[in-house]
């Protein structure tokens, strides 16, 4: 149809909680303010629980000697002049549904806000940004795929003011090519974050027009050596603490220098969770299992090393009540909730924390003796006592709250007294007596025993059926890979992929088994031909 005859069709993608209905309104309503009849429908979805929303704007210029034109609510596939995104992925989800072409321009934030399925998984669920990257500047000639958080960030102005440089893009764009000033009128109108809002859209406004909106600018982290991470992490600490970091780090790295990057978070995140002696044990530990790959691999040898080192840093860093209490009253968290959502000055704001602790949080954190008696007592006074919730709401930058989370916070002093840290000392000892086993057996199948630790993740029931499956991939799932390199089979790759399985959703042991199994019955037959 000839361009005078159709109306502009803009489909946005978003998620709840991003301000797309405002962007949305912010649009309409500037296209009115410009003499353009325009309208927008939402699809809201789950818009209250951050899931994917959809607003389809149509707009076209007014004349007086045509009848007013009928508008569409609903966005035809392969018919959209501007895709516009305010999150990566749902750009994904509208390139996949057939929107674009390549006569389309495409304006998308390339920031990430991770799905419920990409959570979902321990590890490895998150969908790559480069296939969607691709799928864009493959299906349309006129993309522009930047950070919009970074692009506002850089020019001084709050982070919620991301949306206004995506509509000055918009505006400014060979889709509209419009005039400025019928759209701070909305935005003033709107009254939201005016003041930043308004230079956000000329920013966005002036990149498009000038040619510097960038094509592809993503946020990629950068990847630190072991020197740069050290220093890194070194100011992270307290400055009482830094010489103990740097000295700690020191003794580390004397004893396997090749870990030097893994010691060097390891040593921080230890220090930070209790102090100088528990990292000294840590690499004690660590040291055990480097002296037992020495003797079977060689001195050159350190794979089983660098897993077993790096998951027991994590495993001793668990986070329990008192990490969490300590971790919510960092300063650099309230200050970045004031830079994100643009308190400035002295204005009063309010941060609540809504928990749900368990009994085992609770009495975890007592001294064992009392921690077990009062466990004793609750299982006989309920069975489903260790999985009783008890929410609660802490106002945790206020007088009450904030003491609240400092007795919790606390209490980390005890930890080697705890319940908890006595329970976690028993199941790390027997994690470390199955690495040292079955190194001592076959490397190959002592690393698969060390990495087996990065399974151990989550709280409560997760948590307990992560450790079910830790221990099965231990106890039966290695005596099977045993078979299997005995048949043949590539134990490396087999082990690596049970792992995986392992990995990324607590309960999955006995899946993980099946495969193994599976593996082992396909390689049997191959080796008893082969005899």
């Amino acid at each position: 149809m000839p361009r005078q005859d159709r109306a502009t069709r803009i489909l946005i993608g978003t998620v709840g909680g991003q301000g797309g209905g405002v962007l949305a309104d912010w649009m309409v309503k500037g296209l009115i303010n410009a003499g353009w009849q325009a309208q927008s429908i939402g699809l809201l979805g789950l818009s209250q629980r951050a899931g994917s929303v959809i607003y389809y704007v149509e707009a076209r210029p007014q004349s007086k000697a045509q009848r007013p034109p009928i508008l569409s609510a609903y966005a035809v596939p392969g018919d959209v002049d501007l895709l516009l995104s305010q999150e990566f992925l749902e750009l994904g989800r509208l390139l996949q549904g057939g929107f674009a072409h390549p006569d389309c321009t495409i304006i998308a934030n390339t920031y990430r806000y991770y799905g419920t399925l990409e959570k979902t998984p321990a590890e490895g669920g998150i969908y790559p940004s480069g296939v969607i990257r691709k799928a864009a500047e493959t299906l349309s000639g006129d993309s522009y795929l930047f950070h919009a958080q970074e692009v506002v960030a850089q020019a001084g102005l709050s982070l919620l003011s991301s949306n206004a440089v995506l509509l000055g893009a918009v505006v400014a764009s060979k889709v509209f090519d419009l005039p400025p000033e019928p759209f701070h009128t909305a935005i003033k109108e709107a009254e939201v974050g005016v003041a930043d809002n308004l230079k956000a859209f000329d920013l966005g406004y002036r990149m498009m027009r000038d040619g510097t909106l960038p094509r592809a600018l993503f946020k990629e982290s950068e990847v630190l050596d072991w020197q740069q991470l050290a220093d890194q992490r070194e100011q992270a600490l307290p400055q009482r603490r830094r010489s103990d970091y740097r000295s700690l780090l020191d003794q580390a790295r004397s004893a396997v220098p090749p870990l030097s990057r893994i010691f060097a978070e390891a040593c921080y995140r230890l220090l930070d969770f209790q102090d100088a002696a528990y990292v000294r044990d840590y690499i004690a530990r660590v040291q055990e299992v480097h002296t037992a790959e020495t003797a079977k691999s060689g001195a050159d040898s350190t794979s089983v090393t660098a897993a077993y080192a790096q998951h027991l840093a994590n495993w001793m860093s668990y986070e329990d009540a008192q990490r969490v209490a300590q971790l919510k009253l960092r300063p650099e968290r309230f200050a970045k909730m004031r830079q994100d959502h643009n308190v400035r000055g002295e204005d009063p704001f309010w941060v609540d924390d809504f928990l749900a602790p368990d009994p085992p949080q609770i009495y975890g954190m007592l001294p064992a003796p009392i921690g077990r008696w009062i466990r004793a007592r609750g299982r006989r006074w309920r069975a489903d006592f260790d999985h009783i919730s008890m929410p609660m709401r802490v106002r945790s930058n206020r007088p009450w709250g904030y003491l609240t989370m400092s007795l919790v916070a606390a209490m980390r002093h005890l930890r080697r007294r705890s319940l908890r840290h006595q329970e976690e000392l028993i199941l790390l000892q027997r994690w470390r007596d199955a690495v040292l086993l079955w190194l001592s057996r076959d490397a190959a199948l002592g690393r698969l025993a060390a990495d087996a630790g990065r399974v151990v993740k989550g709280y409560g029931r997760v948590r307990d059926k992560a450790l079910d499956d830790l221990w099965m991939f231990l106890d039966q799932g290695l005596p099977l890979l045993q078979q299997l390199g005995a048949a043949g089979g590539d134990v490396a790759a087999v082990g690596d992929e049970a792992l995986k399985l392992l990995a990324s959703e607590a309960g999955k042991g006995a899946a993980c088994l099946y495969l193994l199994r599976d593996r082992l019955a396909t390689a049997l037959p191959t080796s008893s031909a082969a005899a």
